[in-house]
């Protein structure tokens, strides 16, 4: 009966799970226009992911904010994403040209950020642990 029981309750637990990590989303949820959201200086900035030649995931600038430093070191075409890739069946790297990248990259520093990155529905990704680096929403 003990065993019974115990087997009832791990059906049940398993059951009860959520399944929805399980199933790998797949990269060509990226392709879209996205606008940049909880950013800061980057903030309402809007970038068209796409697949270039290769097959690889990279998004362009197509809007940009108002502020003086973006309109300074950043134009629209400029690749923004440099890159994807997967780490998981949900959880993926993207890649991020920094702001005055030629700057950085004078001086031996990095050029870009890498974010881990997870769906949240169709239309939003979030950026690092619960969006704590900000989050892009789908435009169209």
């Amino acid at each position: 009966m003990k065993h019974l029981l115990l087997i009832c309750l791990c059906g049940f637990a398993l059951l009860s799970c959520d399944s929805s990590k399980l199933k790998e989303t797949p990269s060509s949820q990226f392709i879209g226009t996205w606008k940049l959201v909880d950013r800061g200086i980057l903030e309402n900035i809007e970038v068209e992911i796409s697949m270039d030649k290769k097959g690889n995931l990279v998004g362009l600038i197509s809007k940009l904010n108002e502020d003086k430093y973006v309109q300074l070191f950043m134009a629209e075409g400029d690749k923004f994403v440099a890159g994807i890739k997967r780490n998981s069946n949900f959880e993926f790297v993207l890649s991020e040209k920094r702001i005055a990248a030629p700057l950085f990259s004078a001086y031996g520093q990095s050029t870009t950020d890498e974010f881990n990155v997870q769906f949240e529905g169709k239309n939003k990704i979030i950026l690092g642990a619960n969006g704590t680096s900000g989050v892009y929403v789908r435009v169209n």
